[in-house]
């Protein structure tokens, strides 16, 4: 029964390898292929609910093991990276009709499903990197696949997490060397001393792939060469629910950080000055794409803030604005595109009227826009409501942070 666990990786890896085999003028056979995966997918996690499952193999003849475990936390994130696949699948399907690369960016959709489903499931650090590289590889390829301009940033992105990733295998070397284990549940360090500095080099690492600052200039220029289904599914939610599901584990599972410690302070640091300097970029851009952009870096700020608080209620809230960030950025990148598609640009400045002639995409955007703005009853109101709640707790300078953003 355990094997049940392997099926949110396999499926969409394998429907990815199977849509590289057919040939391109085949369209509805891959958009079908592409629907039907990610609704297996959704429907499989949503039947994981209340389950807690391990999973453990080895390493072909290495010895090492490749461990996966299900419980709660992990079934929400798989979730909702196939509920965001899956819409996003469906979405596609007309947006790429008279594309060229639909093809590739197809199965890198579904390997980039797989790979981040394998990424939540891990409870062994070598088991994580593996699938955490894996999608990197395919976050490279569907920006390559876009414009022609795509190549450069899809370098400038594989540089960037690149690097971050590999600070981020020093401090799992270091966490090996003091715990003497690679489990991720296996053991919690106190973040001092040699502690302190796998702590950091391993949040760098999930900072990074949430799109965190300074590790975030990848992602405007993504969105002006990228296919927009792209900007829809990866910056606005699968990066933010695994560096965020990553950052949670290290904050919760591997070490012991008290509220009010040295580390605490520096993620709600890095949480408040991200939240400022991000959406502060974005005001000052002409074009849509970009403006969501930098505003979908500063929300990433707020979840590291919460995080960061140590207390329940920052924490919770942190985790729910993952989760509502998720749907709202998605929605507003999916908005965008349906305004470039009629409209032919994104240029604020050449744009205006559209409400009437397009009053669906309209109201989408409206009530994703009050939400982002955490105006009530909207499920952004909540989640920031929690985050300020401990921001305030721990000091007014982040409260303030926080709500100036």
């Amino acid at each position: 029964m355990a094997d049940v666990i392997l099926l949110p990786i396999l499926i969409p890896i394998t429907a990815g390898l199977v849509i590289l085999a057919l040939p391109a003028k085949m369209r509805w056979v891959r958009e079908t292929i592409t629907i039907i995966a990610t609704s297996l997918i959704l429907f499989i996690s949503l039947t994981f609910f209340k389950s807690e499952i391990v999973y453990i193999a080895s390493w072909a003849f290495s010895g090492i093991e490749f461990a996966l475990r299900l419980y709660r936390f992990s079934c929400l994130i798989i979730t909702a990276a196939a509920l965001f696949g899956f819409l996003t699948a469906i979405y596609s399907a007309a947006f790429l009709a008279d594309k060229p690369y639909a093809k590739l960016f197809y199965a890198f959709l579904l390997f980039m499903i797989g790979f981040v489903s394998g990424a939540v499931l891990s409870d062994h650090l070598v088991t994580l990197l593996f699938f955490w590289e894996a999608s990197l590889l395919a976050l490279v390829g569907m920006i390559y696949v876009g414009k022609k301009d795509a190549f450069m940033t899809a370098i400038k992105a594989f540089i960037i997490l690149g690097v971050s990733d590999l600070i981020m295998m020093v401090g799992i070397a270091i966490f090996w060397k003091l715990s003497g284990t690679l489990n991720i549940s296996g053991a919690r360090l106190q973040a001092s001393g040699l502690g302190a500095a796998s702590f950091v080099f391993l949040i760098t690492g999930a900072l990074a792939k949430s799109g965190a600052m300074p590790f975030h200039s990848w992602i405007p220029d993504a969105s002006l060469h990228a296919p927009l289904p792209f900007m829809a599914l990866v910056p606005a939610a699968f990066e933010k629910l695994l560096g965020i599901y990553f950052l949670t584990r290290v904050t919760m599972d591997m070490f012991r950080l008290e509220p009010g410690s040295c580390m605490s302070y520096a993620l709600m640091t890095v949480g408040a000055i991200t939240i400022i300097l991000a959406v502060m970029m974005a005001l000052i851009q002409k074009d849509y794409k970009r403006l969501l952009s930098y505003h979908a870096i500063s929300q990433v700020g707020y979840m590291i803030l919460g995080i960061g608080t140590l207390v329940p209620a920052g924490i919770v809230g942190g985790l729910f604005h993952m989760i509502n960030n998720a749907m709202y950025k998605s929605c507003l990148f999916m908005t965008g595109g349906a305004v470039e598609r009629q409209a032919g640009t994104t240029d604020l400045e050449k744009l205006g009227g559209l409400g009437a002639r397009m009053p669906v995409t309209f109201a989408c955007f409206i009530i994703t826009a009050l939400s982002i703005s955490g105006v009530p009853p909207f499920n952004g109101f909540f989640s920031k409501e929690m985050i300020y709640e401990g921001a305030l707790e721990k000091g007014w300078i982040f409260y303030a942070s926080a709500a100036a953003g």
